[in-house]
């Protein structure tokens, strides 16, 4: 390459800066140049066609695949998904909406509510599998779409500036030419061809500029929803399907607290029935033996003493009841922690 023209590609490039060109590109720009006859009317015609075709081309794809988009389609399952699973935790007796187990309820009914929602649950899970793997799907297409626009922006670039290089070189060709009307004519047309060329030519890579924005944008979009999908499938549904756990383990220890009630009265009532029969047993013994050559004041002492005795079991048997009571509910408190701990350890993991 000559060093005048070497320089001269240099100059344009660092003339233009917008057009983002490097050292690199100047091989295509002397390529493009030669595309350019002054003699041939048709060559400025034909100048730039396949680049411009390939961007209106993709401007095709893009609007197709903009109306074939279900991205509305998966907001709207979504919005869905999230009114059925507050549905089924609407009770049938009031309008409110609570968690169905908080009502009074066994562990079989709970099990058959939740098989009955869990099959429409899962099938609604699948139905946004499918939209998220579309959506990705989506988004990898437009990342080559967007991969082609930024080829199609930088071709138009290099020729730019080889129409504007070709431009100038006639216009010194102008300013050193004869005296000829006719070519002065000639020469005129073809660098205001060349320059409203070059315009159209700039139009085009701004259009490509915008598009690359517009696929973009779309990209955001469609991983955006994605990643909604994503939370709905691996999130919320499972810790909607977790809730049969929590009401399992609230209905078993319900029972169990109520069996331990149940157990705990008995208990009470045999005590007491036991401390009735001593009662009994005791008087008439000292009946029995009232007539015996003991004193009157020994015998009133010693029932004194058996008296502040059995006073003494009752007392001991009610704190020993209270501290039962209080080892029960203790236990019954780190039995709730440790659930609540193993719980929140299977969320987190």
């Amino acid at each position: 390459m000559e060093k005048e023209k070497e320089i001269g590609y240099l100059r344009v490039i660092a003339d233009n800066p917008t057009l983002e060109l490097e050292t690199t590109d100047i091989p295509q720009i002397e390529t493009s140049i030669a595309e350019l006859d002054s003699n041939d009317i048709n060559s400025i015609t034909r100048y730039g066609l396949d680049t411009q075709r390939k961007m209106a081309e993709l401007s095709q794809v893009m609007i197709n695949n903009l109306n074939n988009s279900t991205i509305d389609e998966v907001d709207d399952t979504l919005k869905e998904t999230i009114a059925y699973l507050y549905g089924i935790e609407a009770d049938d007796d009031d309008d409110r909406r609570i968690l169905f187990w908080k009502r009074k309820n066994n562990a079989v009914a709970i099990r058959k509510k939740y098989d009955q929602a869990s099959k429409n649950v899962d099938s609604i899970a699948k139905t946004l599998e499918e939209h998220q793997v579309r959506l990705i799907r989506d988004c990898a297409f437009l990342n080559q779409m967007f991969e082609m626009n930024q080829d199609y922006y930088r071709q138009a670039g290099v020729k730019i500036a080889a129409i504007k290089m070709k431009t100038d070189e006639l216009k010194l060709k102008r300013k050193g030419a004869t005296a000829n009307a006719l070519e002065d004519s000639w020469l005129n047309n073809i660098i205001d061809r060349m320059e409203r060329k070059a315009v159209e030519l700039e139009l085009s890579r701004t259009v490509s500029m915008q598009q690359a924005a517009q696929i973009r944008m779309l990209q955001t979009n469609f991983a955006v929803m994605a990643d909604k999908l994503q939370s709905t499938l691996y999130n919320t549904i499972p810790l909607w399907k977790n809730q049969i756990i929590l009401a399992l383990g609230a209905e078993h220890a319900r029972q169990a607290a109520q069996t331990d009630m149940t157990i705990n009265d008995m208990t009470n009532r045999l005590l007491i029935r036991n401390a009735e029969n001593l009662k009994m047993v005791t008087a008439e013994t000292q009946r029995a033996a009232g007539n015996s050559a003991v004193d009157a004041s020994t015998l009133a002492e010693t029932n004194r003493l058996l008296i502040e005795s059995l006073d003494e079991v009752v007392r001991i048997q009610s704190e020993n009841r209270s501290k039962r009571e209080t080892v029960e509910r203790e236990l019954e408190r780190i039995d709730r922690e440790m659930k609540y701990g193993i719980l929140i350890d299977k969320e987190n993991q």
